[in-house]
């Protein structure tokens, strides 16, 4: 493939993925959006997990404009932030591959019954993600996760169970990424870009969406933000913020 067309196959093969994400997976979107519906309308919290390059889904239904204030991001990174360890314990992209990791994060947040998860990871695989379900699981918190099922096919089983975060989750959204992520086939034989983030991210705001739209049936007002970077924001977003303040861990800016 010549290199000046590496953006459209790109763009070509990224929009094809998307839409076969919209239409294959509605009904795992409705259930997921359903499930949000629930925890809000009764009160609860939607709390968002990732590890790796996964953190940015998370991060996509956690405080900002247009998505649901009662949110709660839950990252490795908190274990320096909230836990105490050095900067340095947490470097290793590694870490996520631990026993031990996702119950120690969870130990700084609140989680409770009432609540919801969605938890992001391309693979599934690693204990960070995989005990997480299971640990808020135990909580009677529903958990959704969004990620490749044929990479979690593909890939090597690093839980003690054999098992991977699909395996656990109670609703799964497939991002239809393919296994190793990236699309664009170079000269030399080697692929890049990937699509696994977009298509995650992708399927964070649906999520978003449905729920919106089982909140306006059910006639359930829940707050969403206002940008920040909009005049009069501040003050409606922080007095809207205030009802579930002791439970919300603030993300960096």
């Amino acid at each position: 493939m010549p290199p000046t067309t590496y953006a459209a196959a790109f763009a070509g093969t990224a929009l094809d993925q998307l839409e076969r994400v919209a239409e294959d997976q509605r009904d795992a979107l409705a259930n997921g959006g359903r499930l949000i519906a629930d925890a809000l309308a009764g009160g609860g919290i939607l709390h968002a997990y990732g590890t790796g390059h996964s953190r940015s889904v998370a991060l996509e239904l956690v405080a900002r404009a247009g998505g649901f204030i009662p949110t709660n991001l839950l990252a490795i990174k908190d274990l320096v932030m909230w836990g105490g360890r050095s900067p340095e314990s947490i470097r290793d992209p590694k870490l996520e591959r631990e026993p031990g990791v996702a119950a120690e994060v969870l130990a700084l947040h609140d989680v409770r019954p009432g609540d919801v998860m969605v938890i992001a990871s391309n693979s599934g695989t690693n204990p960070a993600v995989v005990d997480m379900a299971r640990l808020v699981r135990d909580r009677s918190v529903p958990v959704i996760a969004i990620g490749s099922m044929a990479h979690a096919a593909a890939a090597p089983r690093r839980d003690a169970d054999g098992q991977v975060l699909f395996d656990v989750a109670d609703v799964v959204v497939d991002t239809l990424t393919p296994v190793g992520d990236a699309v664009v086939a170079l000269a030399d034989g080697t692929r890049a870009c990937g699509t696994s983030t977009l298509s995650a991210v992708f399927i964070a705001q649906l999520l978003v969406a449905n729920a919106l739209s089982v909140l306006a049936e059910r006639g359930v007002p829940v707050p969403v933000y206002r940008s920040m970077n909009t005049a009069g924001a501040d003050e409606p977003n922080a007095e809207a913020e205030r009802a579930w303040a002791a439970r919300l861990r603030p993300i960096e800016s």
